[in-house]
């Protein structure tokens, strides 16, 4: 993102004296060779990619430091001697020291249900082109076949069916509130939430293993954390329905790959839907790309016009100003 698409945001502040220097980071890379980069902040965290040079020599006088995906290492934050708030317009906060920041008394922010409309929208897309097989239609007619369905290939309504969704923050309730107007009925499962939120959502609170026994489609949209790495394995495809559709919109690393191949393989599932993956981006030999029954996009769920150059740097900017005004922020 542009510093531009920031500074336009956030020059509201100016009223209360706030001045800025705007840095684009990274401005002459390609666009792969800026998501290659990304990408290794995403695996390696802040400390992975060494800081801007920019952002060193100028950081010392700051008292706000706002990033889009710059990496905010321990380095960069000593080098803030008057750091009071960093910010990110991003959902996550894998390129911000957070425990650094902690520990100089620094509040760090970030921009949390910036992209979820944009990934519900695109979570429902797969569910609808999985479950109605638009996109292998799609291809087999643009290779010249028309193509009926067996009685056992039969697509299927979505009205009346059970939508499992892990997860139950920002996305998953936005998602929760898409499929209820298909005529799904919803469970959820996330530890973190209290019944009265699930309630309010019209979702029924159920373990992993009911939700997992009894959904006809599983979405996933749980945070990628130590506890949630390959939280979906061959254990659990092994009791999902054989009617089931798997859905993933999260994080790749969320599911033991090699199980999602083997219960496609195996039947154990009708089919799956994948917007992130394991390695990104996708191997050409990953045997997922061979599947008819799988629905595949490039880690694309929140990428809109409106998630990532308004609502982000918006999100953050209304929190900054609350501090101006002498009010409470949001999400410290």
């Amino acid at each position: 993102m542009p510093s531009k698409y920031i500074y336009e945001e956030m020059k509201r502040l100016e009223k209360y004296g706030v001045t800025f220097t705007c840095i684009d980071w990274m401005r002459n890379l390609s666009m792969d060779g800026f998501y290659s980069v990304i990408m290794e902040v995403e695996r390696e965290g802040p400390e992975g990619v060494e800081p801007p040079r920019e952002m060193l020599k100028l950081i010392s006088d700051k008292e706000i430091l706002i990033v889009h995906f710059a990496p905010v290492s321990s380095r960069m934050i000593e080098n803030g001697k008057r750091l009071k708030i960093i910010g990110s317009v991003r959902g996550g906060l894998e390129n911000i020291d957070v425990e650094a920041a902690d520990m100089k008394g620094i509040t760090v922010i970030n921009a949390p249900g910036r992209n979820a409309d944009a990934v519900a929208d695109l979570t429902m897309g797969l569910i609808l082109a999985l479950a109605r097989r638009i996109v292998l239609s799609h291809c087999l007619l643009k290779k010249g076949v028309w193509r009926s369905f067996s009685r056992e290939q039969l697509p299927y309504n979505l009205k009346g069916k059970i939508l499992g969704i892990i997860g139950f923050g920002r996305v998953g309730r936005e998602v929760a509130g898409r499929a209820k107007a298909f005529g799904m009925a919803i469970l959820a499962y996330d530890p973190y939430v209290n019944r009265e939120i699930f309630s309010r959502f019209g979702a029924e609170p159920v373990d992993l293993g009911n939700l997992l026994r009894n959904s006809d489609v599983i979405s996933l949209h749980t945070r990628l954390t130590p506890e949630t790495y390959h939280l979906i394995g061959e254990r659990e495809f092994k009791i999902m329905k054989r009617t089931a559709l798997f859905i993933n919109t999260a994080r790749g690393r969320i599911v033991d790959e090699e199980a999602l191949v083997k219960a496609l393989k195996k039947k154990w599932i009708a089919g799956a839907a994948l917007d992130v993956f394991e390695e990104e981006p996708i191997s050409v030999e990953n045997p997922i790309l061979k599947f008819e029954n799988v629905v595949l996009t490039p880690h694309i769920a929140g990428s809109t016009r409106e998630s990532i150059l308004v609502n982000g740097p918006k999100i953050v900017c209304d929190q900054i100003e609350n501090l101006l005004k002498h009010r409470s922020m949001d999400n410290p």
